[in-house]
């Protein structure tokens, strides 16, 4: 299997376990995983991406077999753009990840805008993180609500020749931005936080098509199992799980 989005690092509210390069491949190789698509979660709450993103570099370059790294840009702080030069010359960069709830902006702003212009002039794959986790755990004095639907749509309408993955989005907001969005062939999603309707993998197909959905976890901040069980046990085609488990995201990532 391809897990299509993973993280490296520490979480601020709470112990996690599988935070080093040593620990994931240690869970990837139990599950049967080849390869992960990682960012580093510190960068969620870093003001200098750049910093986080040499990190990841540093922590993942002896594993480029294992790891595809997701670099994380946030254009609301001053100078990002030399940080992506530094990221595409010194580190390789073929993947930008997003935050905006938790960077402050929303995509149909001039920030929004401007990250996502340089992203479809690099040929990047864009994953848009819809949250990290399920807002009724978060602290009581970090409460950050997921990116809209609405918004996402609106961003993946207005860039048809951009490539993006929605990350760690629930099954209603999935189908609501796909039933939103004037174009679907550069939508994508994976699945670690989709938990239900029953026959929730078997209905994301039959809304956008076995191509448009990836295996997901969210490592390590959810229980991996629950995404690789949900794939062992839709009700798709041999093929289909395939696809899901593996082919796309080799498509998408060019793996």
């Amino acid at each position: 299997m391809i897990d299509a989005n993973a993280y490296l690092g520490n979480w601020p509210f709470r112990q996690l376990r599988y935070t080093t390069p040593a620990a994931l491949l240690g869970k990837m190789d139990d599950l049967g995983i080849e390869k992960a698509v990682v960012s580093l979660l510190e960068n969620v709450f870093y003001k200098d991406m750049l910093a986080g993103n040499r990190t990841l570099h540093t922590a993942i370059k002896d594993h480029s077999d294992r790891f595809l790294p997701a670099f994380t840009l946030n254009p609301t702080f001053p100078g990002w753009e030399e940080d992506l030069a530094i990221c595409v010359r010194d580190f390789g960069m073929r993947v930008m990840r997003l935050h905006p709830n938790y960077h402050g902006y929303a995509l149909d702003t001039a920030e929004g805008t401007a990250v996502l212009e340089a992203a479809h002039a690099h040929g990047f794959v864009v994953i848009l993180t819809v949250g990290i986790e399920d807002t009724r755990h978060h602290h009581p004095l970090v409460k950050v609500p997921d990116v809209p639907g609405a918004q996402i749509a609106a961003a993946v309408s207005a860039f048809p020749n951009l490539r993006f993955l929605i990350a760690a989005e629930k099954f209603a907001g999935i189908t609501g931005i796909w039933t939103q969005s004037s174009h679907t062939e550069n939508i994508c999603a994976e699945i670690s936080r989709v938990q239900g309707p029953v026959g929730d993998i078997e209905k994301l197909c039959e809304t956008m098509g076995a191509d448009h959905v990836l295996f997901g976890t969210n490592l390590p901040l959810h229980v991996p199992e629950a995404a690789a069980l949900a794939i062992e046990h839709a009700k798709v085609s041999a093929a289909d799980r395939r696809k899901i488990a593996q082919g796309n995201a080799a498509r998408l990532f060019g793996l």
